[in-house]
Parts: structure tokens; C-alpha cells; sequence
């Protein structure tokens, strides 16, 4: 059971390609479209598009329910989204995916945060085919003015990006021996005894089999790793954020300095 939360501003087509395409693998039970809720230019684009998705969304399978919020206030769109996800979530036992495609750097840092405080729920956006349509070609005579204007737009005070207190743990050193070696044979290992002979320790002792059963037990509620019961064994494999850690912690960042 899966709930979709897109997130309307600027774009239309994107966003309507990430339902379509969610659509295709999940059984979707409920959509919401939150919309920028002001009385500006911004909340003109994204009523309409609001208006538009679900339109589109109606005809092909499910009316969505439309949200008004100010994705301009970091407050607000917290609020907003903690209320859907302690419905879909806690109330309905649902698996949550927020389209953060379409909106402000407030509202995506929102997003991040409550998405923190509940489990079984994803963050996703939809890239462009083409980037930087908007932008003029330095070549162009007019880039010279638009670079200027666009670089010297003055800011606001500083808006904190709040996150939860209780933050992911590192993995401990054992752990990411552990990591390293999955990541050093390709990512997975078809039992608990392969993973235990690749970090060389003994198979045949009962209490290292526990010990690495634990361990691997705490990377699989980090998110780290998944695992997978066959005949051959308890497959353990690392997940997409495992394989990004791993590779973070063990690649030596390089700078240029002039």
C-alpha cells in the first residue's frame, strides 16, 4: 500500500511522469498535490498546475486530495507534511513517497527532516531531460546582463534547516569492515558464512557466527544492508545509500588549490 505526496510548483510534465511511473510498479491507494497556497505569481503556477495534475491524475486512475501551504516557510510545510505522514503512515499503515521535484529549498529541507522522523518513507525527484533550458549560452549577447542580475540578487537572513536530534548512527568500526568487504566482492555475499570468511575470521565458531549475525542485524536497521533468505543461506547485500556510505568512507577527497 503506497501513498504519493508531489510537491507542486514550476512543473507539471515531471511530476506527472513520477506518478505514471510510480503507477507502474505500486499499487497507489491515495495522492496528495500540495500547492503553493500565496497570492503571488508562484502560487498562480502551482494552483494551476495543481488544478491541472489533478485533472490528469482523476482520468487515469485516482483523485487526488490538494493541499494548500507557503513552501516559503519552513514551519509551515513541516507542519503540513508531518499531518499527511501521521495519516498515511500511522494511521494507515502506508508506505509514503514525496516528490520533492517542484519546490523551494525550504520546503525540500522540510521534506528531508520529517521524512527522518517516520519509517517507510522515500524522497525521490524527477530530473529533466534537458538542464538549464533557462539559461542563455555565454555566447549569447544577452548572458552577460542576465549573469550579472542573477549573481548579484541580494539574500535574506540565513533560514536554519532544522533536523531531528536523534541523527543516523556511523557505522562502528567492525561495521564498516564489514561494508568494505561486501563492497569489495561486488556488493553482496549468498550467506553469513561467506561474509564471515571474507573478513577472515573462523565459520566453524559459533559465537563469531552470532556476533556477525548482530551485526549484521544493526547495518540492516541503519539501512546499510538488506538481506534475503535462500536455500543457500541468509543473503546479505548493501543497499543503494550502504554502496554510496562505503564509498564515501574509503575514497580520499582530492582539492585543487591555486
Amino acid at each position: 500500500m503506497v501513498c504519493l505526496v508531489c510537491m507542486v510548483g514550476n512543473d507539471y510534465q515531471r511530476i506527472l511522469d513520477g506518478v505514471n511511473h510510480w503507477a507502474d510498479r505500486e499499487a497507489i491507494e491515495s495522492i496528495y498535490l500540495t500547492y503553493d497556497s500565496k497570492k503571488d505569481k508562484y502560487g498562480y503556477a502551482s494552483r494551476r498546475n495543481a488544478e491541472d495534475l489533478s485533472n490528469a491524475i482523476s482520468s487515469l486512475f485516482l483523485r487526488p486530495h490538494k493541499v494548500g501551504c507557503n513552501p516559503q516557510d519552513f514551519s509551515n510545510i513541516f507542519g503540513t507534511l508531518y499531518q499527511v505522514l501521521e495519516t498515511e503512515v500511522n494511521g494507515r499503515n502506508r508506505r509514503v513517497l514525496i516528490d520533492a521535484t517542484s519546490t523551494t529549498k525550504e520546503a525540500y529541507g522540510a521534506t528531508v527532516t520529517v521524512a527522518l522522523m517516520f519509517n517507510n518513507v522515500r524522497v525521490y525527484i524527477v530530473p529533466p531531460k534537458e538542464r538549464g533550458w533557462y539559461v542563455p549560452s555565454p555566447e549569447d549577447p544577452v548572458f552577460k546582463d542576465w549573469f550579472q542580475k542573477t549573481r548579484s540578487i541580494a539574500g535574506l537572513p540565513p533560514v536554519e534547516i532544522y533536523l531531528p536530534g536523534q541523527r543516523l548512527e556511523q557505522p562502528s568500526k567492525e561495521e564498516r569492515r564489514v561494508l568494505e568487504r561486501l563492497q569489495e566482492h561486488g556488493g553482496s555475499s549468498e550467506s553469513l558464512t561467506t561474509l564471515i570468511k571474507w573478513c577472515k575470521e573462523r565459520t566453524d565458531d559459533p559465537v563469531t557466527k552470532n556476533r556477525f549475525s548482530r551485526i549484521v542485524s544493526r547495518l540492516e536497521r541503519k539501512g546499510f544492508v538488506e538481506t534475503n533468505i535462500k536455500t543457500s543461506g541468509k543473503r546479505v547485500s548493501l543497499t543503494v545509500f550502504g554502496t554510496m556510505f562505503v564509498r564515501a568512507a574509503t575514497t580520499k577527497l582530492r582539492s585543487h588549490l591555486d
